[in-house]
């Protein structure tokens, strides 16, 4: 491995729309994170875009260059990482997730720029969302639709921040009911005007603690958290988990100073469960279907809503409109119910943000636990 030095790089795509826009090395990274939210190299190539033989060469190619394994092959588990593919991977989330901002910010610049040299992209979307991984599927949906969803994960306040200051179409974002979204959407609604913005029903979710299955002593609550030689991993400052870990520290009346690995941070709910699974964790707070992706056990502590945040001008945009056409199909909804802890009934309903406020008050607050 000391042939290469591994140096992260700002690099320039120029394809088309159905073309990969990333270099060698952004489509083994991409690779690689979809093995891990996948743990199939088949799904992940499809989600790539590219073929099964190519995706295999592309990752033995780079084993052989790096002199070290990337991925694995487990039996009845699929394909997981190796600790250098987990490293790498862990490495590209927290460098796009510091900067990914900065870095949406600068596609809009380098649109906007280029706008008077190009044709209309009529067929273009900006989302600037919270990590889902049942979201992250839309792009390639879409794109069968001959829709180009530019996706850049942020945390969802940024998420709202961005949408507020005109640099995407949509923001994705999610709040959880009761006393605790009440908390979040004096955060969020700031960024939303209800004259000129509505929101998008994308999916009801289980957020809860995930740990081993096999735990002698299963979690039972957020008190377990506090026992001796509970290691957490958490999700990054800003993250709409982490501000929901945080509120439900609050209200069980717990610091951030009695979680053993409290600043131990990833950037995505796979990677959360990843690290849970490979032992060096055993608790983090994440969607239910990660859990179960992982093979982990699953303590649910809150329902939340998913939105996504638009212009009223932009739902007649046809792009738009081919993107909520799919959100409403059977498809869509089918692979979405399949999803442990998701409920898609609603999906790709438009709801004024007034109401989304009022509605968040409606079911009764969680008992403390």
């Amino acid at each position: 491995m000391n042939k290469y030095a591994l140096l992260p790089d700002l690099v320039w795509n120029w394809t088309s729309l159905d073309a990969p826009r990333r270099n060698e090395e952004g489509a083994l990274l991409a690779m690689l994170a979809a093995i891990a939210e996948t743990g199939s190299v088949a799904q992940a190539a499809r989600a790539c875009g590219f073929s099964y033989r190519h995706a295999w060469g592309l990752v033995r190619t780079w084993e052989e260059r790096l002199r070290q394994p990337l991925v694995n092959m487990a039996r009845g588990r699929g394909s997981v990482l190796a600790p250098l593919g987990l490293r790498l991977v862990r490495l590209d989330a927290e460098l796009k997730s510091r900067f990914a901002a900065q870095l949406a910010a600068a596609a809009a610049e380098v649109r906007r720029e280029l706008a008077p040299f190009m044709a209309a992209e009529s067929a273009r979307l900006t989302l600037h969302a919270s990590h889902d991984p049942v979201l992250a599927r839309l792009p390639e949906a879409l794109r069968a639709d001959g829709v180009e969803l530019e996706l850049h994960v942020l945390g969802s306040s940024e998420s709202l921040a961005s949408f507020a200051a005109g640099r995407c179409d949509i923001a994705g974002f999610h709040c959880p009911q009761g006393r605790l979204g009440e908390s979040l959407w004096r955060r969020y609604r700031p960024h939303l005007d209800p004259r000129a913005d509505v929101l998008i029903r994308f999916a009801r979710r289980a957020q809860g603690l995930m740990f081993p299955a096999g735990r002698p002593k299963p979690l039972k609550s957020l008190l377990d958290l506090t026992r001796p030689g509970v290691r957490f991993v958490n999700r990054q400052a800003g993250s709409g988990t982490r501000l929901l870990f945080d509120l439900l520290l609050e209200e069980n009346e717990l610091s951030p100073k009695d979680i053993v690995g409290y600043d131990i941070e990833e950037f995505t709910h796979a990677a959360v469960a990843a690290t849970i699974a490979s032992g060096a964790a055993d608790a983090g707070l994440g969607v239910e279907a990660a859990a179960s992706r992982f093979g982990l056990g699953f303590l649910p502590l809150a329902r939340e809503d998913y939105y996504l945040a638009t212009r009223r001008e932009t739902l007649s945009n046809p792009p738009f409109q081919a993107m909520l056409n799919v959100m409403a199909g059977a498809i869509w909804r089918d692979a979405m119910a399949a999803e442990p802890g998701y409920d898609a009934r609603g999906c790709g309903r438009v709801i004024e943000c007034e109401a989304a406020w009022r509605a968040v008050k409606s079911p009764p607050s969680r008992p403390k636990r």
